[in-house]
Parts: structure tokens; C-alpha cells; sequence
């Protein structure tokens, strides 16, 4: 089994939103935190109907980083995809990682 270190082969990058003064009032724009190395990995999909003939894609998936402050409310871009953090839990064994739940964002 290769190490863990190894495995966190895709450079991401993690943003949070942060209110600005503009012209017409307050915004909110995206600043970067930080890029990292991290593991992607598919955890579960399905389709959901919506009012009128739509249809929602509710895809999830586990992203493994080394520990590093983030909050919930920030989001992570991968090959120009999107996506949402739901939770963050640490690994308890082997301390240095964090596990990421997201979903990615459709619209």
C-alpha cells in the first residue's frame, strides 16, 4: 500500500467568500485561501426530479488534505468544478489529514 502522502496527487484550491463595498452595494467575492494537495474520491450520486420536467444531479464526494484551518462555509475548485464543503472531520489515525465531505455544485 503506497503511503498516504502519495496518494494526493490533484493541486485544488480552497476559497471563501468575503463581502466587498462595490458601486451598488455590498457584494460578496470569492478570495482565495489557499491551494492544496489533496485526494478526490467519488462517494455517491443520484438524480433527484424537480418542479416541471428538471432534474438536479446530488453528487458527493470525500476530499483527504493534509490539516490546514478551513472553515465549512468555504468552497473547493477542481478543474474549474465547484464544490460545496458540507462537513470536515479530522483523521483520527493518522492525525496530519483531514477528510472533506462537498457536493458538487450544479446549476
Amino acid at each position: 500500500m503506497s503511503s498516504l502522502s502519495s496518494r494526493l496527487k490533484n493541486r485544488v484550491e480552497i476559497y471563501k467568500k468575503d463581502k466587498v463595498l462595490g458601486a451598488v452595494g455590498n457584494t460578496y467575492e470569492d478570495v482565495l485561501v489557499k491551494k492544496v494537495w489533496a485526494e478526490i474520491k467519488f462517494q455517491s450520486g443520484s438524480v433527484v426530479s424537480g418542479e416541471g420536467d428538471t432534474e438536479a444531479n446530488n453528487t458527493r464526494f470525500k476530499i483527504r488534505i493534509r490539516k490546514t484551518k478551513i472553515e465549512s462555509d468555504y468552497h473547493i475548485v477542481f478543474k474549474g468544478l465547484v464544490y460545496e464543503i458540507e462537513y470536515i472531520y479530522p483523521d483520527f489515525k493518522k492525525n496530519g489529514f483531514m477528510d472533506i465531505m462537498a457536493k458538487l455544485k450544479t446549476e
